[in-house]
């Protein structure tokens, strides 16, 4: 473990190595800011070395590139009377350089857009540019342009990262498209990664001593990296199956009695596996639909003092249709010329003057009358959009209830570093590796890795995080766990 420098003239060199600690963990995540925290004693020649502004650089034995590097960002020394006769100790910790990008937001206004000369507006002169601006293309290429803009090459030189080298466009990976307005890169970036196999990370190069920007693909490891019990590297894995808390979704909507509509949805496969059947109501009177004739859902409408039907507006405010919009637009314009008129009409003296405001005011009323019929003409349509719109209403409130309630399937895994299999030298965050477990295979990505080492490195632990799994947010892999479950249960009637 060792102590880089502030920036100094662009590089960020080694001050010193720390050789002696009392504990130190650290973890390296994919796609995401690692943490690290270190325990010395205090007024050491280690304590003297880290200091505001530094970072630390992490190798692993037999590993030529770093595992781990990041800045120092906080202190806490402390000393109690039971553990020291000395000065006391000191935590040191911080995040991985990764954390970076989450210092950072993707300004708006640029200049030169769609040309190679693309730059940004300083923050007084944003102004001048557009209030959102799109961004996209390869993945790859859509983080390395946010980063080089935000603090690279292209960034306004009171946001550049001195000692830090983006690298080039590196264009792999699905496109993305996105329309910007300071989002924090941090976020942007989780968004644009979720569930993808591409990978970027910021480590300190001993080679250019500077944090370097890395893209890359997963590699796919699975044929060579494998945790499982045979092996001595699956140190504990759980599966569970839990039954669903509601099976029958009834949403009632609005209507009294035999008229207020009632609409269900059935997970008719867990009542199958599990032999239960679990009710629940949800109350939606603000959907307006009741129980017609047929006993289909038949929309509920008002009706204004003139009979017109009034649909209420859309979920966006609007009216539900364009047409219905224009006709009511239209309707409102002739209205207005119709009041204009009949006050000309009171306010003529002469007979001229009282003749001509008199077929005026026949035109606009005449006006007006088709433009009351485009709008009855315009509410079929309308009425069909909003049924459709509260008809999907009531499906979806019921299917959320089923999701919040539905079967469960929790598979967690706890693997170990061993000899054979080590962090690093073998495997890195972002590869995709196979555990086994119960005779099942399964391929996932490495999403993160733990290392705790105490005593200056005489006591060790490695422990990777593999897809959702051991994390404490495990993924609802429910027909997963079910077909293990059966696969079991044949096996065992068999022998």
């Amino acid at each position: 473990m060792y102590v880089r420098s502030e920036p100094r003239q662009g590089e960020r060199q080694i001050l010193g190595e720390i050789d002696t600690w009392i504990k130190l963990d650290f973890s390296v995540r994919f796609n995401a800011a690692g943490t690290w925290q270190l325990l010395v004693k205090s007024g050491t020649d280690q304590d003297s070395l880290l200091r505001q502004g530094r970072g630390i650089v992490i190798y692993q034995e037999g590993v030529p590139t770093p595992v781990f590097s990041g800045q120092i960002d906080a202190f806490e020394r402390y000393w109690t009377v039971d553990q020291h006769t000395g000065p006391g100790s000191v935590f040191v910790g911080g995040k991985c350089d990764n954390d970076l990008v989450s210092g950072f937001l993707a300004f708006p206004g640029i200049s030169g857009a769609g040309t190679g000369q693309t730059a940004v507006l300083p923050l007084a002169e944003q102004y001048r540019g557009q209030d959102t601006r799109p961004a996209g293309g390869p993945l790859g290429q859509a983080i390395w342009a946010e980063c080089d803009m935000a603090f690279g090459a292209r960034a306004l030189p009171d946001r550049r990262i001195e000692g830090l080298d983006v690298g080039p466009n590196t264009p792999i990976g699905a496109a993305v498209t996105e329309t910007l307005r300071f989002d924090p890169l941090g976020t942007l970036f989780e968004k644009w990664l979720k569930d993808k196999r591409i990978g970027y990370r910021l480590a300190w190069s001993h080679d250019t001593k500077k944090i370097e920007l890395h893209l890359y693909e997963c590699r796919d490891r699975s044929g060579e990296v494998r945790f499982s019990p045979d092996l001595g590297n699956l140190r504990q894995y759980e599966w569970q199956l839990k039954a669903p808390a509601v099976t029958r979704a009834i949403v009632a909507c609005q209507g009294e009695g035999h008229d207020r509509y009632l609409y269900q949805q059935v997970d008719t496969e867990g009542e199958t596996q599990w032999s239960i059947r679990r009710e629940q109501l949800i109350d939606r009177r603000d959907i307006p639909l009741r129980t017609g004739p047929d006993g289909k859902p038949e929309l509920i409408v008002k009706k204004t003092s003139d009979g017109t039907e009034d649909l209420g507006t859309g979920p966006d405010g609007k009216e539900w249709t364009p047409q219905l919009a224009a006709a009511k637009a239209t309707l409102a314009t002739a209205a207005k010329a119709v009041a204009e008129a009949e006050e000309k009409v009171r306010a003529a003296t002469t007979d001229q003057e009282k003749a001509a405001a008199a077929t005026a005011l026949s035109q606009a009323k005449s006006k007006e009358s088709a433009a009351q019929l485009a709008v009855t003409a315009a509410i079929p349509a309308a009425k069909t959009a909003a049924f459709t719109h509260y008809v999907k209403a009531v499906e979806d409130a019921a299917a959320q209830v089923l999701k919040q309630g539905e079967k469960s399937g929790h598979f967690q895994i706890y693997p170990i570093d061993t000899e054979q299999c080590k962090f690093g030298r073998d495997y890195f965050v972002g590869d995709i590796v196979t555990v086994v477990a119960d005779g099942e295979e399964r391929q996932d990505i490495v999403k993160e890795v733990g290392v705790s080492v105490e005593d200056g490195g005489r006591v060790q632990s490695v422990t990777p995080k593999i897809g959702d799994q051991g994390t404490g947010e495990p993924l609802n892999l429910y027909k997963t766990v079910w077909e293990m479950k059966e696969k079991l249960r044949r096996l065992e009637s068999r022998m």
